[in-house]
């Protein structure tokens, strides 16, 4: 699950952007629609939720060998300066900027009230911490990432990379490659791995959160582009696919239903059962972590790993 975004403003070329995603994705067949969708204020706080679920072990996982790790990532990178990808509430990386010398962070994400909450609480903990925050898409707006003449150690946490196909990830990370500078180094959040059963709960906890979370995408929808999404006649789905070692979650129709989308006049037909991809989280090995960081021009400097969770440190293959 990517980290968190907010109300998209009207007019805005996000809101362009999210338009294009839902006419391009609801036209097709099968249908999708993109994570990143899911988080408006209300997505955020239902993934704040998920993040605490005993299910979902990912966040621990990641911030345990943050914990452990990160004096010896910020001393291997050499960097006084972050620059964290989707950064949402930046809730762990406090532990990053504690352990270098005068930091300036530039946050990178879609909302400007993720950027601003994240800023109130880093500058609790590190009261000295310069803040550059840069509001954009990173599948698009890679180019508004300014470059840098310090070492600076890019972070791309959460396992947001497994939002991205096979395709998707190797380019997104190539586009970062391409702004950084020789000294810079990438720390990329992998989830690796592991048995069905935990990773099936994860994605479909008993408590019926992460239901909620990924109905959000509709209400998202309902909202910003006039839709008319009856929430209580879709179901959450989660499965784990084996073959391509990642979840798939979905949401499915309960019963055949119309759906008209106003702001793009578009007319939506469902037929029973029928599905909307809503996200993919990939699940990695160190070998296809190796292969993704090389077809983007990136090579692995260093592996942390912890309870079924890796963060790798890698630098500019050449």
């Amino acid at each position: 699950m990517l980290a968190c975004t907010a109300t998209v403003p009207q007019g805005s070329s996000i809101h362009s952007q999210l338009a294009e995603d839902v006419r391009r994705g609801l036209s097709a067949r099968p249908r999708s629609l993109p994570p990143k969708w899911f988080y408006d204020t209300r997505g955020s706080e239902l993934f704040d939720q998920i993040c605490e679920l005993p299910e979902y072990y990912l966040t621990r996982a990641e911030r345990a060998i943050l914990e452990r790790d990160a004096a010896a990532i910020v001393q291997e990178s050499g960097a006084h300066e972050l620059l964290e990808i989707g950064s949402g509430f930046a809730r762990k990386t406090g532990l990053l900027l504690q352990q270098m010398r005068s930091p300036r962070y530039l946050p990178f994400d879609i909302s400007t009230e993720a950027l601003e909450a994240s800023a109130r609480s880093l500058r609790a903990v590190v009261p000295s911490l310069i803040i550059d925050p840069i509001v954009g898409d990173f599948e698009h707006d890679v180019a508004r990432v300014p470059r840098s003449t310090a070492p600076r150690l890019w972070a791309f946490l959460g396992s947001t990379v497994g939002n991205l196909d096979e395709q998707q990830a190797p380019a997104v990370l190539g586009a970062f490659a391409r702004r950084m500078a020789p000294g810079d180094t990438f720390l990329l959040g992998v989830d690796l791995v592991k048995d069905v059963p935990t990773l099936e709960r994860a994605y479909d906890d008993a408590a019926g959160v992460t239901a909620l979370f990924n109905k959000n995408v509709l209400a998202v929808i309902n909202r910003q582009l006039d839709a008319d999404f009856d929430l209580d006649r879709f179901e959450h789905r989660a499965r784990y696919d084996v073959p391509l070692a990642r979840i798939e979650m979905h949401l499915e129709a309960r019963g055949a239903q119309r759906v008209r989308i106003r702001a793009l006049d578009l007319t939506v037909d469902f037929d029973d059962r029928e599905r909307i991809l809503t996200e993919i989280s990939r699940k990695f090995t160190r070998e296809t972590t190796e292969h993704t960081l090389r077809a983007a021009g990136l090579r692995v400097r260093r592996w942390f790993s912890g309870e079924g969770f890796a963060l790798v440190l890698s630098e500019l293959a050449s």
